[in-house]
Protein backbone atom coordinates (compact mmCIF):
# COMPACT_ATOMS: atom_id res chain seq x y z
CA UNK A 1 0.00 0.00 0.00
CA UNK A 2 1.46 3.22 -0.88
CA UNK A 3 2.45 5.87 2.37
CA UNK A 4 0.40 8.88 1.90
CA UNK A 5 2.78 12.06 2.48
CA UNK A 6 0.60 14.15 4.10
CA UNK A 7 0.95 16.07 7.74
CA UNK A 8 -2.00 15.39 10.43
CA UNK A 9 -1.66 18.24 11.95
CA UNK A 10 -2.61 20.69 9.06
CA UNK A 11 -5.60 18.37 8.19
CA UNK A 12 -8.95 20.50 8.41
CA UNK A 13 -11.35 18.94 9.86
CA UNK A 14 -13.74 21.38 9.38
CA UNK A 15 -14.24 21.40 6.00
CA UNK A 16 -15.56 17.92 5.47
CA UNK A 17 -19.09 17.46 4.52
CA UNK A 18 -19.20 13.61 5.67
CA UNK A 19 -17.47 12.01 8.15
CA UNK A 20 -17.60 8.21 8.27
CA UNK A 21 -17.29 5.96 10.87
CA UNK A 22 -16.24 2.58 11.98
CA UNK A 23 -18.08 0.80 14.94
CA UNK A 24 -16.23 -2.06 17.00
CA UNK A 25 -13.14 -0.17 18.89
CA UNK A 26 -13.45 3.18 17.43
CA UNK A 27 -17.28 4.26 18.14
CA UNK A 28 -17.52 1.54 20.82
CA UNK A 29 -15.97 -0.76 22.36
CA UNK A 30 -18.21 -4.73 22.96
CA UNK A 31 -20.99 -2.63 24.67
CA UNK A 32 -19.52 0.21 25.79
CA UNK A 33 -19.76 3.65 23.55
CA UNK A 34 -16.11 4.98 23.04
CA UNK A 35 -15.44 8.05 25.45
CA UNK A 36 -16.56 11.83 23.64
CA UNK A 37 -18.77 9.32 20.66
CA UNK A 38 -21.76 11.25 21.45
CA UNK A 39 -20.18 14.71 21.94
CA UNK A 40 -18.55 14.25 18.75
CA UNK A 41 -21.48 13.31 16.82
CA UNK A 42 -23.56 15.70 18.72
CA UNK A 43 -20.85 18.74 17.44
CA UNK A 44 -20.98 17.38 13.99
CA UNK A 45 -24.59 17.37 13.51
CA UNK A 46 -24.60 21.20 14.65
CA UNK A 47 -22.50 21.99 12.15
CA UNK A 48 -24.30 20.51 9.28
CA UNK A 49 -21.86 17.42 8.95
CA UNK A 50 -23.44 14.31 7.90
CA UNK A 51 -22.62 11.07 9.52
CA UNK A 52 -22.02 7.64 8.03
CA UNK A 53 -21.29 4.12 9.74
CA UNK A 54 -18.86 1.87 7.12
CA UNK A 55 -18.57 -1.83 9.00
CA UNK A 56 -17.72 -5.09 8.42
CA UNK A 57 -20.42 -6.13 10.46
CA UNK A 58 -21.88 -9.29 8.70
CA UNK A 59 -23.76 -10.99 11.21
CA UNK A 60 -26.48 -7.33 11.94
CA UNK A 61 -28.63 -5.23 9.81
CA UNK A 62 -28.47 -1.71 9.91
CA UNK A 63 -31.90 -1.45 11.77
CA UNK A 64 -30.42 -3.99 14.56
CA UNK A 65 -27.20 -1.97 14.80
CA UNK A 66 -29.58 1.31 15.27
CA UNK A 67 -30.84 -0.20 17.85
CA UNK A 68 -27.65 -1.32 19.68
CA UNK A 69 -26.11 2.12 19.47
CA UNK A 70 -29.31 3.47 21.24
CA UNK A 71 -28.92 1.46 24.00
CA UNK A 72 -25.43 3.14 24.66
CA UNK A 73 -27.40 6.62 23.67
CA UNK A 74 -25.49 7.41 19.99
CA UNK A 75 -27.91 8.31 17.95
CA UNK A 76 -27.50 6.93 14.47
CA UNK A 77 -30.38 6.36 12.09
CA UNK A 78 -30.20 2.54 9.75
CA UNK A 79 -29.89 4.72 6.68
CA UNK A 80 -26.98 6.31 7.78
CA UNK A 81 -25.45 2.73 8.57
CA UNK A 82 -23.56 0.49 6.03
CA UNK A 83 -23.04 -2.75 6.71
CA UNK A 84 -21.08 -5.85 5.01
CA UNK A 85 -24.22 -7.72 6.19
CA UNK A 86 -26.98 -5.38 4.34
CA UNK A 87 -24.37 -4.94 1.08
CA UNK A 88 -23.13 -8.37 0.15
CA UNK A 89 -26.95 -8.77 -1.50
CA UNK A 90 -26.30 -5.47 -3.45
CA UNK A 91 -22.86 -6.42 -4.56
CA UNK A 92 -24.07 -9.88 -5.67
CA UNK A 93 -27.08 -8.37 -8.03
CA UNK A 94 -24.49 -4.95 -8.98
CA UNK A 95 -21.79 -7.18 -9.94
CA UNK A 96 -23.72 -10.63 -11.46
CA UNK A 97 -27.40 -10.14 -11.15
CA UNK A 98 -29.49 -12.56 -9.18
CA UNK A 99 -27.56 -15.11 -8.29
CA UNK A 100 -28.74 -18.68 -6.15
CA UNK A 101 -26.92 -18.17 -3.60
CA UNK A 102 -25.72 -20.47 -0.57
CA UNK A 103 -24.98 -18.48 2.77
CA UNK A 104 -23.01 -19.65 5.72
CA UNK A 105 -23.48 -17.16 8.64
CA UNK A 106 -25.94 -14.88 10.19
CA UNK A 107 -29.68 -15.36 9.80
CA UNK A 108 -29.89 -11.44 9.01
CA UNK A 109 -27.09 -12.07 6.17
CA UNK A 110 -29.11 -14.79 4.49
CA UNK A 111 -32.36 -12.67 5.03
CA UNK A 112 -30.59 -9.56 3.55
CA UNK A 113 -29.44 -11.14 0.53
CA UNK A 114 -33.02 -12.98 -0.25
CA UNK A 115 -34.63 -9.37 0.35
CA UNK A 116 -32.30 -7.76 -2.55
CA UNK A 117 -33.74 -10.61 -4.69
CA UNK A 118 -31.47 -13.49 -4.59
CA UNK A 119 -32.92 -17.43 -4.03
CA UNK A 120 -30.67 -19.23 -0.92
CA UNK A 121 -30.51 -22.07 -1.49
CA UNK A 122 -31.04 -24.53 1.36
CA UNK A 123 -27.44 -24.67 2.08
CA UNK A 124 -26.77 -28.40 3.16
CA UNK A 125 -28.93 -30.26 -0.07
CA UNK A 126 -27.78 -27.76 -2.77
CA UNK A 127 -26.11 -29.71 -5.51
CA UNK A 128 -24.90 -26.44 -7.10
CA UNK A 129 -25.13 -22.72 -6.62
CA UNK A 130 -23.99 -19.97 -8.60
CA UNK A 131 -22.23 -17.86 -5.14
CA UNK A 132 -21.35 -19.10 -2.33
CA UNK A 133 -21.40 -16.16 0.81
CA UNK A 134 -19.22 -16.70 3.88
CA UNK A 135 -19.85 -14.45 6.90
CA UNK A 136 -18.81 -14.66 10.33
CA UNK A 137 -20.45 -17.91 11.28
CA UNK A 138 -19.89 -19.13 15.02
CA UNK A 139 -20.87 -21.86 14.08
CA UNK A 140 -18.52 -22.75 11.33
CA UNK A 141 -17.28 -26.68 10.89
CA UNK A 142 -15.04 -29.04 8.89
CA UNK A 143 -18.27 -30.01 7.25
CA UNK A 144 -19.43 -26.42 6.21
CA UNK A 145 -15.81 -25.56 5.02
CA UNK A 146 -16.27 -29.23 3.01
CA UNK A 147 -19.51 -27.80 1.84
CA UNK A 148 -17.84 -24.94 0.56
CA UNK A 149 -15.52 -26.20 -1.58
CA UNK A 150 -17.73 -28.75 -2.93
CA UNK A 151 -19.71 -25.98 -4.26
CA UNK A 152 -17.02 -24.02 -5.62
CA UNK A 153 -16.14 -27.43 -7.20
CA UNK A 154 -19.41 -27.58 -9.09
CA UNK A 155 -18.98 -23.89 -10.46
CA UNK A 156 -19.90 -21.38 -7.71
CA UNK A 157 -17.95 -18.19 -6.75
CA UNK A 158 -17.11 -17.49 -3.48
CA UNK A 159 -17.74 -14.65 -1.96
CA UNK A 160 -16.87 -13.27 1.83
CA UNK A 161 -18.44 -10.43 3.04
CA UNK A 162 -15.33 -9.04 5.05
CA UNK A 163 -11.50 -10.03 5.08
CA UNK A 164 -10.82 -9.39 9.15
CA UNK A 165 -9.17 -11.83 10.95
CA UNK A 166 -10.70 -10.93 13.79
CA UNK A 167 -12.51 -8.00 15.45
CA UNK A 168 -11.14 -6.70 19.68
CA UNK A 169 -12.83 -8.47 22.37
CA UNK A 170 -12.23 -7.41 26.31
CA UNK A 171 -9.42 -7.23 27.61
CA UNK A 172 -7.13 -7.62 24.39
CA UNK A 173 -8.72 -10.80 23.64
CA UNK A 174 -9.23 -11.39 19.47
CA UNK A 175 -12.39 -12.78 18.24
CA UNK A 176 -12.67 -14.70 15.02
CA UNK A 177 -14.16 -12.97 11.86
CA UNK A 178 -14.66 -13.80 8.83
CA UNK A 179 -11.45 -13.75 6.63
CA UNK A 180 -10.29 -16.33 9.59
CA UNK A 181 -12.58 -18.26 8.91
CA UNK A 182 -12.25 -17.61 4.69
CA UNK A 183 -8.51 -18.21 5.19
CA UNK A 184 -9.09 -22.10 5.25
CA UNK A 185 -10.95 -21.47 2.21
CA UNK A 186 -8.46 -20.22 0.43
CA UNK A 187 -5.75 -22.40 1.49
CA UNK A 188 -7.55 -25.01 0.12
CA UNK A 189 -8.72 -23.47 -3.44
CA UNK A 190 -5.19 -22.11 -3.53
CA UNK A 191 -6.44 -18.32 -4.82
CA UNK A 192 -7.95 -15.32 -2.81
CA UNK A 193 -11.30 -14.97 -2.61
CA UNK A 194 -13.67 -11.57 -3.63
CA UNK A 195 -14.37 -9.82 -0.78
CA UNK A 196 -17.19 -7.27 -0.42
CA UNK A 197 -16.61 -5.38 3.10
CA UNK A 198 -13.27 -3.07 3.42
CA UNK A 199 -10.89 -2.10 2.60
CA UNK A 200 -12.11 -3.09 -0.54
CA UNK A 201 -13.78 0.01 -2.36
CA UNK A 202 -17.43 -1.08 -2.83
CA UNK A 203 -18.80 -0.17 0.28
CA UNK A 204 -17.13 3.53 0.27
CA UNK A 205 -19.12 4.22 -3.20
CA UNK A 206 -22.17 2.79 -2.06
CA UNK A 207 -21.88 5.51 1.17
CA UNK A 208 -20.37 8.14 -0.93
CA UNK A 209 -23.13 7.36 -3.56
CA UNK A 210 -26.31 7.64 -0.96
CA UNK A 211 -24.87 10.80 0.16
CA UNK A 212 -24.10 12.37 -3.10
CA UNK A 213 -20.59 13.64 -2.08
CA UNK A 214 -16.88 13.00 -3.63
CA UNK A 215 -13.81 11.24 -2.17
CA UNK A 216 -12.59 14.68 -1.24
CA UNK A 217 -15.77 15.62 0.92
CA UNK A 218 -15.40 12.64 3.42
CA UNK A 219 -13.25 11.98 6.61
CA UNK A 220 -13.39 7.71 7.42
CA UNK A 221 -12.24 7.48 11.21
CA UNK A 222 -11.63 3.64 12.05
CA UNK A 223 -9.25 1.79 14.69
CA UNK A 224 -7.70 -0.69 11.44
CA UNK A 225 -4.79 0.51 9.43
CA UNK A 226 -4.90 -2.43 6.86
CA UNK A 227 -8.85 -1.81 6.02
CA UNK A 228 -10.41 1.26 7.31
CA UNK A 229 -7.75 3.14 6.67
CA UNK A 230 -6.33 1.27 3.82
CA UNK A 231 -9.66 1.46 2.62
CA UNK A 232 -10.70 5.29 2.60
CA UNK A 233 -7.43 6.25 1.06
CA UNK A 234 -7.64 4.03 -1.64
CA UNK A 235 -10.72 5.18 -2.04
CA UNK A 236 -9.93 9.23 -1.85
CA UNK A 237 -11.37 10.09 1.32
CA UNK A 238 -8.95 11.23 4.12
CA UNK A 239 -8.53 8.89 7.26
CA UNK A 240 -8.30 9.75 10.80
CA UNK A 241 -6.55 6.71 12.20
CA UNK A 242 -8.08 6.10 15.71
CA UNK A 243 -4.40 4.10 16.99
CA UNK A 244 -5.38 2.97 20.42
CA UNK A 245 -6.79 -0.56 19.64
CA UNK A 246 -5.05 -0.47 16.48
CA UNK A 247 -1.04 -0.35 16.99
CA UNK A 248 -0.67 -4.17 16.61
CA UNK A 249 -1.52 -3.58 13.52
CA UNK A 250 0.88 -0.76 12.42
CA UNK A 251 3.61 -3.23 14.11
CA UNK A 252 2.29 -6.49 11.62
CA UNK A 253 2.08 -4.61 8.74
CA UNK A 254 5.92 -3.25 8.93
CA UNK A 255 6.67 -7.22 10.03
CA UNK A 256 5.01 -8.65 7.06
CA UNK A 257 7.36 -6.20 4.82
CA UNK A 258 4.68 -4.04 3.75
CA UNK A 259 4.48 -0.40 3.51
CA UNK A 260 1.73 0.90 5.93
CA UNK A 261 -1.12 3.52 4.84
CA UNK A 262 -0.47 6.75 6.48
CA UNK A 263 -3.81 7.97 8.05
CA UNK A 264 -3.96 12.22 7.50
CA UNK A 265 -4.22 12.46 11.06
CA UNK A 266 -3.68 9.57 14.54
CA UNK A 267 -5.27 9.80 17.60
CA UNK A 268 -5.24 7.50 20.44
CA UNK A 269 -8.91 7.88 21.32
CA UNK A 270 -12.23 8.96 19.75
CA UNK A 271 -12.15 11.73 22.35
CA UNK A 272 -9.05 13.02 21.34
CA UNK A 273 -10.81 13.73 18.19
CA UNK A 274 -13.34 15.63 19.69
CA UNK A 275 -11.16 17.77 21.15
CA UNK A 276 -9.69 18.39 17.71
CA UNK A 277 -12.37 19.23 16.03
CA UNK A 278 -13.41 20.99 19.00
CA UNK A 279 -10.21 23.71 18.32
CA UNK A 280 -11.96 24.16 15.05
CA UNK A 281 -14.35 25.83 16.32
CA UNK A 282 -12.77 28.16 18.47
Amino acid sequence: MEKRETNGESMNLRNAAVYFFDLDGCVYHQDQPAPGAGELFQLLRQDRKRIGVITNNSRQTAAEIERKLLRMDLHIAADEIFTATDLTGAYLMERYGRQTVAVIGSESLTLSIRQCGHEVADWETAGRADAVVIGRDTDFSFDKLQRIVDLESAGARVIAANPDAFHPGGQGRKIPETGALTAAVETILGQAVNYVGKPGAYMYEYGMRKYGVRPQQCVMVGDNLLTDIAGGAQAGMRTVWIRGAGMNQRIAAEEEGRTGPMPDLAVDQLADLLEAYRGTRI
